[in-house]
């Protein structure tokens, strides 16, 4: 972790602010039904612990919350996940999997703006290589992303 990540602007407790940077994400994939995909995702800065996602629409909204938690990047306008839901999301503590996992990679949050996510998704085993490291403009994108990786 870098030094970077332990900034807390105004001394806010509870808030993990990672001041410069794209906010970076180890997902690991445990399932897969249709579309959607089950996991877990481990934040790469800051202290904020793992959380599971049960769905794609969830992980979005849940990297959203990330993102608000970490103070950066700041959002636009309000993220239109294509989730629907209308209760609050919150991060649920999840542990790494260590057992075999469908997929993983990470994925860069550098941008949050047209009611949507925007970075870098970054497949582990593939190099610098345009296979290995895709930008997506989307969540629609992130998802064809995913999907591309896991076949």
């Amino acid at each position: 972790m870098n030094d970077f990540c332990n900034i807390r602007p105004n001394n806010e407790p509870g808030r993990h602010f990672c001041g410069y940077g794209p906010v970076s994400v180890l997902i690991q994939v445990t399932g897969r039904q249709e579309d959607s995909f089950t996991g877990v995702a481990i934040p790469l800065c800051g202290s904020v612990p793992p959380f599971a996602f049960s769905s794609f629409p969830q992980l979005t909204a849940l990297l959203d919350e990330l993102c608000d938690e970490l103070g950066r990047p700041m959002r636009s306008e309000a993220l239109n996940s294509f989730s629907g839901s209308v209760s609050p999301l919150r991060l649920v503590p999840a542990q790494p999997v260590t057992t075999r996992k469908l997929g993983h990679f990470t994925i860069e949050i550098l941008y949050r703006q047209n009611q949507s996510l925007q970075g870098r998704i970054i497949v582990p085993g593939r190099g610098e290589t345009p296979a290995g490291r895709q930008s997506f403009r989307s969540d629609i994108e992130l998802l064809h992303l995913m999907r591309e990786y896991m076949e």
